[in-house]
């Protein structure tokens, strides 16, 4: 299926008396899913992808779903591009004393722009894991053509190799901002993104905090908070990029997270009616 005819049917909630058979039955008699993938995709958590289906159909099988009481969207490839593209802020400090508490935007191309915290619509909040592997043979192995799978050999049996693995967690929050100028979406990434107050040169970031949720919902008093990554399952599409990307420690890679964040965004937007 071509990327700009794809759209993700996503079910918000299922109606309470809906057990997995109603499940299954709405979304094979809905959107021709094959009963076992159906089967599978009704035990996902929720809010969740159930399948990938042809934009040109997303009106009838909505209308089909909806008609049974379940709470639905099916944003498209496309929709989910053209939300606004992430900023991944070096900076973001608060104005001392500004009441309601407001936060200046440092890009990396030096640019600043002011929000405040009631302009704040969502937060989500996540990480992803990476792991890298070492492996280091014996020098004395020949470099020559079976070189490789005499570390494999070695491997197997422990002579001279020595395996070693490397896990990184990185820490992300979207801030979904609506600001004077339209809809922006500020990334917080780990350690790089330096949080702190205006004029303070010494400001560490939030996300070196243990609990980075817990400090933005004090600064943002209100504000809706995601924190459902970790349980997010990606639609295959997502997946086979971050595989192409070279990422694969994981199904939760940053290309999920570039999903998943304007996809709950539009859930949210859809339910919020901002």
């Amino acid at each position: 299926m071509n990327p700009s005819s794809r759209a993700y049917l996503s079910v918000i909630s299922w109606p309470d008396h809906f057990d997995e058979s109603a499940r299954v039955s709405a979304l094979v008699e809905c959107s021709a899913m094959d009963p076992y993938l159906a089967r599978l995709a009704s035990r996902r958590n929720l809010p969740g992808v159930m399948c990938v289906i042809d934009a040109s159909v997303r009106p009838h099988i909505l209308n089909a779903l909806h008609a049974r009481g379940i709470m639905c969207i099916a944003p498209t490839h496309t929709e989910l591009n053209q939300y606004p593209q992430a900023q991944n802020a070096i900076g973001v400090d608060q104005f001392p004393d500004a009441d309601p508490p407001s936060f200046v935007v440092e890009n990396p191309n030096n640019q600043h722009w002011t929000f405040d915290a009631t302009q704040v619509r969502l937060i989500i909040a996540g990480h992803i894991k990476s792991t890298t592997t070492r492996i280091r043979s014996n020098p004395s192995i020949a470099r020559s053509a079976f070189a490789a799978e005499q570390v494999v050999i070695n491997s197997l049996s422990g002579d001279g190799v020595q395996v070693s693995r490397n896990t990184t967690v990185t820490q992300l929050l979207d801030l979904h901002v609506m600001s004077k100028s339209g809809l922006q979406l500020v990334r917080l990434v780990g350690p790089r993104t330096r949080i702190g107050i205006v004029g303070d040169e010494s400001r560490p970031s939030l996300l070196d905090d243990s609990r980075p949720v817990e400090m933005a919902s004090i600064l943002m008093p209100g504000v809706m908070v995601d924190t459902g990554f970790g349980e997010f399952d990606p639609p295959g599409d997502v997946r086979a990029k971050a595989l192409k990307n070279g990422r694969q420690s994981g199904s939760l890679t940053i290309d999920a997270w570039a999903f998943y964040s304007p996809w709950v965004a539009m859930i949210a937007q859809s339910m919020e009616n901002w």
